[in-house]
Formats: C-alpha cells, structure tokens, sequence
C-alpha cells in the first residue's frame, strides 16, 4: 500500500483536506456546575483570560470547551464519557463535542491551524483535540499534548492503552482543562503520578506528556494500537476466507486416513503446524493487500516497528480466532457425525477417547485454513480502508485533483 509520509513529531500545519463529505458530526452542549477548591479559586483570580472570552476562566460557568474526536470508537468513548453525571473533570463548563476526522497535512502533522479555526467559529475558550493517530517525541509516546498559547490540548487515544479507556480518558481530559485553565506545567505534574512524566518541548510554549502504564510508552502505545484496529471486528469481514478453510477442513471427517494422520501425530507436532499455517496466512494477508508500512512512509524506523508490530499483531488475533472458529466447528461435527466404535475400528484402536476427536478436529482445521484460505481475501475493498493504523491514517491525507 502507498502512503504518504506520515510523522507525529510536528504540529504546525497551513492546510485542510477538502474530502470530509463523509464524515460525521455530532454536537452535544451539556454544562455541570463543581464547587472548587479555595486554593483553585486563587489561582483562577491571577489567570489571564482565555482565547475569547472576556472573562477569566476562573469562572467555570463562564467557558466553554471545544472537543473534536475521530470518528469510530474514538468519539464513541467519548460520547459514553459525556453522558456520566456530574462532570468533573470539565470544571462545569460548558462543553461543545463533534466528531470530525482530524485532518493531516503532507508531512503528517496535525492540522491545528484547521482546528483552531473550528474553534473560533464555535466560540471555544478551550480546545481539545481526541486523536488515534499515534503520537510520539524521540523515543518517548505521548499521550497528551500542551499548546499554552492557543489555549489547546491534543489527546492521542492509542497511547491511552488497551484496557480501561474511559477511566484514562477521564483522566487525561481533567488534566488538559486544569493545565490548560491555568496555563500551567506544574498543574499537569502534580495531577500525573509517579508513571507519568511532563516535559516542555524545546523551542514551543508547549508541553507533552507520557502514557501512564507499567510496559514502556511505545510499548502500551503500540498495544492502544492493536485495540484501535478492533481485530475481532477484522475477523467478521473474513468469512470468505472462513467459508473456504470450512469446506477444505470438512474434508477430515469423512476421510479415514485423515483419523489415522491424527492419531499418529503428536501434539507438539499439531501445534508447529498450527503455528505454520497461522503465520502463512498472516504473511498472505498483510502481503497481498500491502498492509506493511515502510519507515520512509511513516516518519522512520522506529515508527514503522510500531504500526508494523500493530498489524501483525492484530492480523495473528484474527487468524486465531477464525482459526479456533473452525476447530470448534469442525470437532463438533465430528463428535455429531462420526461413531466412535466406527473411529476405533478405523484407527487401530480397541476404543475411541475424546482426545481422537480432538486431534482429527486440530488436524483437520490446519489442512482447511493451509488449502482453503491462501489466495482469498477480505470481503470488500473498503474494509482495508480501517484494517490498520496505517491505512486509516492514509484518509486524512488532501487529495489531489485526480483523486476527488
């Protein structure tokens, strides 16, 4: 698949893709008023007004906050988000949430520009900007991105991990409108824990922060990543590939020699062709529909070890499932049609064991997904457009004139 270069390192961008005809939008205003602190009220008292407003954001009731979110699940957690009572981590204001697909620019940066203009246009106090576009800085992940100045927060949702999204989610939204609020790196850090870490960003009146978690950032990140990629949802657009590896294993119930096979094969040696035949058809998929991203098309090595890591990993838990699936099924068929005095007479033995069943099933199912599923695909071209990060990613791009 050819892609344009991708990176998250930058954040200044001059332009908007002109194909959002597609794309959702949702706007929901909900205000909640949350006593504060009168330690909060001080420091609201010596903050500056924010973008817009002409009152100071010190009055929670006064600002209001402008939340653009991906579509999909993103804006999906975002939504479940919005309908919990009492709303904490808004500080009581007022909240304006559509979901748009975040724009990227040529070199892949975010279109900031693009959404500082919504912004302005929806009279936002605050800005914040929910991503599944990976982010990172060096070697470090992030999961949140300061702009001081234009009064803006960028959450990237991969880097919030795969478990527990609402509760990071909640997390790093009061931590935005705090930081944010206040204009303040120390309001970040003392809401971060000892798993986070904020740092200010050489050269910008900004400051990002890492993912909270016990595995290291790129590594939990890369896990978001597979989430993002929704594997079992990938495993319902492979019934061609299921319905071919069905008919080839079916085979294995009615063929004697297919039992005798089974019954002489050890497990250890069940489980290397398992492995075979799940990783040959992993490769076949990513191969053929070129899902493998280049470092030069996503911002460098490291980069592209993460999406490509993302990939196979999310490819190799749908492969298994369907794999499974069809175990499942074919051992049930066994057990339904196959006599077990007929099956002991066939293989040699004075009494058939459940475990027989179970190793024609395992044989049977590696034969059906080695012979039925190379060379058939997904069902429809469109879903490759969201199988992967990469491929998602590559919808934000402008389009050029022979592309509309």
């Amino acid at each position: 698949m050819t892609q344009q270069g991708r990176s998250s390192n930058q954040h200044d961008v001059d332009r908007h893709p002109e194909d959002t005809e597609n794309q959702g939008q949702t706007e929901v205003t909900e205000g909640q008023d949350d006593p504060q602190e009168s330690a909060s009220a001080e420091r609201a008292a010596a903050d500056t007004p924010a973008m817009g407003s002409d009152k100071g954001p010190g009055d929670a009731e006064d600002f209001t906050i402008a939340i653009y979110s991906d579509p999909g699940r993103t804006s999906l957690h975002m939504r479940k988000l919005m309908e919990e009572q009492g709303q904490k981590w808004s500080r009581g204001a007022t909240i304006k949430h559509k979901q748009l697909l975040i724009p990227l620019r040529q070199d892949a940066t975010l279109d900031l520009d693009e959404v500082l203009k919504w912004a302005r246009e929806d009279g936002a106090d605050l800005s914040i900007i929910l991503t599944e576009v990976p982010r990172t800085a060096g070697r470090r992940a992030k999961a949140v991105e300061l702009h001081f100045r234009e009064k803006m927060g960028v959450i990237s949702f991969p880097a919030l991990g795969p478990v527990a999204l609402k509760a990071s989610l909640r997390r790093e939204l009061r931590r935005c409108v705090d930081a944010l609020l206040y204009h303040s790196v120390d309001e970040a850090r003392e809401k971060g824990g000892i798993l986070t870490h904020v740092e200010s960003q050489e050269g910008r009146e900004t400051a990002f922060i890492t993912p909270a978690g016990l595995f290291p950032g790129r590594v939990w990140m890369t896990l978001g990543m597979v989430a993002a990629n929704e594997p079992f949802w990938s495993l319902t657009k492979l019934s061609g590939v299921f319905a071919a590896a069905a008919a080839t294993g079916a085979f294995g119930i009615f063929f004697s020699t297919i039992w005798e096979m089974a019954n002489f094969l050890p497990a250890w040696r069940l489980a290397i062709v398992s492995v075979i035949v799940i990783s040959i058809v992993v490769l076949w998929l990513i191969l053929a529909n070129r899902l493998w991203d280049r470092p030069n098309a996503v911002g460098g090595r490291k980069e592209a070890v993460m999406y490509n890591a993302s990939t196979v990993v999310t490819m190799v838990v749908s492969v298994t499932s369907l794999y499974l699936l069809l175990f499942g099924g074919i051992l049930g068929m066994g057990l339904l049609l196959i006599e077990p005095a007929f099956m002991a007479q066939n293989i040699g033995e004075d009494e058939a064991t459940f475990m027989n069943y179970v190793d024609v099933g395992w044989l049977s199912a590696s034969m059906g997904v080695a012979a039925g599923a190379i060379g058939s695909n997904f069902d429809d071209d469109a879903d490759l457009q969201r199988i992967t990060q990469g491929s998602r990613e590559a919808q934000r791009y402008p389009k050029d004139e022979r592309q509309r």
